[in-house]
């Protein structure tokens, strides 16, 4: 069987190399590269923990990643993954976030746990707790290395025999019965076809993900932390973390990493973006109030300056959740799309499932079927601009 993947972020890439790895042909096309500054899988890093409420299915494709990480991490010439742990800080009333996430990490050989002020302040004396209600600490996370995992995965998957292809794709939709697949203007002739596109994939397939998918755009700021700092804030002395609150932006955090710097961002999907056209800087009053937070949460870090940003993107469906579908109009076509910002870090197991749908025939989990968004449920989000992120969800990076 021969099978082309479109897309060489970490979901393509993933998906490339467990299907080359069960000795298919595969062949995987990208525009940039992987990796590349633009893609929805670069720059430096990504959280990745187990917590995931009541969703136990996200739950069990992050574990299914973490021995994928660990052993390319292991065999990489660079590090790939750092488990530090992470600290949700819990500033709202409702907790039940975490507590529902209990029982799926318990299932999976993992803990989360609860801890007191003291017991945080004593061991990581870095945080404000002032407003924090509750605090629970996750082992089973840490930092993944992201663009130096999504080109460590295509470059495993070019040494097992994997063909990659840099140019432009194009789909004619309307066409698609007829695999209208372009490649630099010559069609792709292939088996199956997966699409993994990011923030592309709408453009590509519009009448399929025009009204099921939007683009959010996501600030990224690294703080200069002064090198008598530098071990205390590192990945070796605290953890990971993130601020569930959803009255506010959810801002979460990585330790001093890759000489970058103290990473933080923020949990915000109402801003439309255009991967394409859009300009890639940071907002002033968006940087103003990401420094009264770093500052408050952190008052040894304040008056520190940012020494990088980043402007990326979000390639959200409208409930949070993911879209793996065969296209009506070519039951060869797989079409993987909403990783919503919380997809980076499950690649490896989402690659494995998709793997198995495609070489097996398995059946797609009736939770990522796109046939959900097209309800009339009211508590769903709305492709307009006056989007307003439902996080009751809690789909976090």
């Amino acid at each position: 069987m021969k099978v082309a993947v479109i897309g060489s972020g970490i979901w393509g890439a993933c998906t490339a190399y467990h299907l080359q790895k069960e000795g298919l042909d595969v062949d995987l096309y990208d525009m940039w590269g992987a990796g590349n500054s633009r893609s929805g899988s670069g720059g430096a890093s990504r959280i990745i923990r187990l917590a995931y409420g009541e969703d136990k299915i996200y739950t069990e494709l992050t574990n299914n990643s973490f021995q994928f990480w660990e052993e390319l991490s292991n065999k990489s010439e660079r590090k790939l993954y750092h488990e530090c742990g992470m600290l949700w800080l819990v500033s709202q009333d409702d907790s039940n976030y975490i507590k529902n996430s209990s029982k799926h990490i318990e299932s999976c050989g993992h803990s989360i746990s609860s801890l007191s002020k003291n017991e945080v302040i004593k061991k990581y004396p870095h945080f404000n707790l002032d407003d924090i209600n509750e605090i629970y600490y996750e082992k089973k996370a840490g930092a993944l290395f992201a663009s130096r995992c999504c080109k460590s995965v295509v470059r495993n998957f070019k040494a097992n025999g994997g063909k990659i292809y840099i140019g432009e794709v194009e789909i004619n939709e309307s066409n698609l019965d007829k695999n209208h697949i372009y490649f630099n203007n010559k069609k792709i002739n292939a088996d199956k076809y997966v699409i993994a596109c990011g923030p592309w994939g709408r453009k590509l397939l519009p009448e399929m993900l025009g009204k099921s998918t939007y683009v959010s755009r996501q600030e990224v700021y690294y703080f200069s932390v002064p090198n008598n700092k530098a071990i205390e804030f590192d990945l070796n002395s605290m953890p990971c973390w993130l601020d569930l609150n959803e009255n506010n932006p959810s801002y979460y955090g990585i330790p001093f990493h890759l000489n970058k710097g103290f990473k933080i961002a923020y949990d915000e999907r109402s801003t439309l973006f255009d991967p394409d056209t859009s300009d890639r800087i940071p907002i002033p009053d968006l940087v103003k109030r990401t420094k009264s937070y770093l500052y408050h949460r952190f008052p040894k870090l304040k008056g520190l300056p940012i020494s990088e940003t980043r402007v990326c993107q979000y390639e959200n469906s409208l409930d949070g959740n993911f879209i793996i579908n065969w296209h009506k109009k070519n039951d060869d076509v797989l079409v993987l799309a909403g990783s919503s910002g919380h997809g980076f870090k499950l690649g490896p197991g989402l690659g494995e499932l998709v793997k198995d749908v495609v070489l097996e025939n398995k059946e797609i989990p009736e939770f990522f079927d796109i046939q959900r968004l097209e309800s009339n449920d009211k508590s769903s989000q709305y492709y307009n601009s006056q989007i307003k992120y439902n996080k009751r969800k809690r789909l976090f990076n």
